[in-house]
């Protein structure tokens, strides 16, 4: 097996500390440093109290390349703040080129920069153009459940959002079936997601005790979701999703409900539950559940937990994950896995932390 030397960058973020936090058991790694211009110097433990004896680095104001070129196989990790690789692009590029590194670099961003391929859109979805507009389209888009074979072998992977991970999962089965119509979703997630940052989204005070929707129907991630559903042919299905704000910290639960096409009851109910069985059939970790999911039950994990309910002609499809892990670095790590040939649940196969 061919081991793989890591630079994580913006490591000092919860992104960066989950990736640490799984990376630094998986088999496949010989080495991992970490950068973080803010806590250059520091130790890794004084940001990330949680992986104290586990990871003995420190962060480091700016990568060592050299270094990272003379491994056998040179990953890069990037979570950086939304805009910051884009930025900074070209510029690392020539670097890269430098040192060896230009052809050989597995790059995972964990960022928003490069999850869609058109200017317009990405301008759409974010309220601003894109900083560096021809990168677009250069990545691979990392579901693994949609894309895993364009995922292997791949060196520029673009890692999706937490809320478009839920709901793609949840609709993926399903998403070339024709006459759906409105896909009325509703999502809810943790203070987490919000970043390491204290904001009104993730300050205690304001949160604890509260439950609210925000960017109703205009949240950024609609327009990943809206890309898987035209590749699928499904250009006359309307997305209208309501994210909201709970009193937890991680987690996403997604709902997503559609007419049928068909007549409905226990049938449908019982023949799209097999749909779904069968599509993730091959799929290390998505589980078709009984019932409804449970946040409680894929915290810390890289599990997604989906289940469909139905009442006549509609539908009900329910998907709860980690954002953290499933929706954020535990996927990086999938997407890791799957572009170098190891295993796909090398390093994942963690159960949740319950209760």
């Amino acid at each position: 097996m061919t081991r793989a030397h890591i630079y994580i960058l913006g490591a000092s973020g919860f992104g960066g500390g989950e990736l640490l936090r799984i990376l630094s058991g998986h088999p496949a790694v010989a080495g991992i440093r970490v950068v973080s211009r803010h806590h250059a110097g520091e130790p890794v433990h004084k940001v990330h109290p949680h992986l104290r004896g586990l990871v003995d680095a420190k962060f480091e104001a700016e990568p060592d390349w050299r270094w990272l070129a003379d491994s056998q196989q040179p990953v890069l990790f990037s979570a950086l703040g939304h805009g910051e690789l884009a930025t900074q692009f070209l510029g690392l590029e020539k670097k890269w080129a430098e040192v060896g590194l230009a052809d050989r670099l597995l790059l995972v961003d964990l960022s928003s920069d490069f999850r869609l391929d058109h200017p317009g859109r990405y301008a759409g979805a974010y309220g601003k153009p894109h900083p560096a507009p021809d990168l677009l389209g250069t990545f691979t888009y990392g579901l693994t459940e949609w894309k895993r074979e364009e995922i292997k072998g791949a060196r520029r992977i673009a890692n999706p959002g937490c809320f478009a991970t839920a709901v793609q999962l949840a609709l993926l089965p399903i998403a070339s079936t024709p006459g759906l119509g409105l896909l009325a979703v509703s999502g809810v997630t943790g203070s987490s997601g919000s970043g390491s940052l204290p904001g009104e989204g993730t300050h205690h005070p304001t949160r604890a005790h509260d439950f609210r929707a925000y960017k109703p129907l205009e949240h950024q991630h609609e327009a990943e979701v809206e890309v898987m559903l035209v590749a699928h042919g499904a250009q006359r299905h309307r997305l209208a999703f309501v994210p909201h704000s709970a009193p937890m910290v991680r987690g996403i639960f997604a709902t997503v409900q559609f007419e049928w096409p068909e007549h409905g009851g226990a049938v449908v109910t019982q023949s799209l539950t097999d749909k779904f069985r069968r599509y993730y059939e091959g799929s290390k970790f998505v589980r078709i559940v009984e019932g409804t999911p449970r946040v409680a039950a894929v915290t810390g994990s890289n599990f997604c937990d989906i289940s469909v309910a139905t009442k006549g002609r509609s539908v009900a499809v329910m998907a709860a994950l980690d954002n953290l892990v499933k929706g954020m670095a535990g996927q990086a790590v999938q997407n890791f896995n799957v572009s170098l040939g190891f295993p796909e649940d090398t390093g994942l196969r963690q159960a949740a932390c319950y209760p």
